[in-house]
């Protein structure tokens, strides 16, 4: 069965698996706090899109998703968005101190926390060194002049002959900004 019963019962299909639930009227109040998320979600998929554009990439993040029966792009926007990263200052004069606060929703056992400076990525904290818990933050001395930005990343999506950290492997860089309604980058610029 597919479709509604009246406004009581909807039945439909999700990856070839049936489910039923009850109708519910829908709302969109356009509140700020949805607003921020739904940016979030549009910010994931462009991500995921522009580096599923290589067929290895695409491949190594639907292998990451078998145990989970779902797609590499379900699980990539899962993890991203069960995350939350900022950076506070988001500017300053060199040298600089900034203190990175993150919600990782990537699995610890696989979690990393990244940093691109210019086209450089570096491991900031390692798998093993990424906390469970919300609002988690680690300290980061001594940036020069340059911008900065931090990603949640998943260390175990890696093609063959590739060693960590890649571009591929960060999911996530943005924290979902619920009074102004927008996703905000984990960025730092240092002048």
């Amino acid at each position: 069965m597919r479709n509604a019963i009246g406004e009581n019962v909807v039945f439909s299909q999700w990856k070839g698996r049936p489910y039923m639930r009850s109708w519910v009227k829908p709302a969109n109040p356009q509140t700020a706090k949805q607003t921020a998320h739904r940016a979030i979600m549009t910010k994931l998929v462009a991500r995921y899109q522009s580096l599923s554009a290589d067929a290895d990439v695409k491949a190594e993040w639907n292998i990451e998703a078998l145990p989970y029966v779902v797609s590499g792009f379900n699980i990539f926007v899962k993890w991203g968005r069960k995350s939350k990263i900022s950076v506070s200052p988001s500017s300053g004069s060199a040298p600089l101190t900034v203190t990175i606060t993150y919600t990782c929703g990537v699995p610890l056992d696989r979690a990393m926390l990244l940093q691109l400076k210019g086209s450089v990525w570096s491991i900031v904290l390692d798998v093993g060194q990424v906390e469970a818990g919300a609002d988690k933050t680690k300290q980061i001395t001594g940036l020069t002049a340059d911008t900065y930005y931090w990603y949640l990343a998943d260390k175990e999506v890696l093609k063959s002959g590739d060693s960590s950290p890649k571009a591929y492997q960060a999911i996530t860089m943005w924290k979902p900004n619920t009074t102004t309604g927008v996703a905000d980058e984990c960025k730092c610029v240092v002048s």
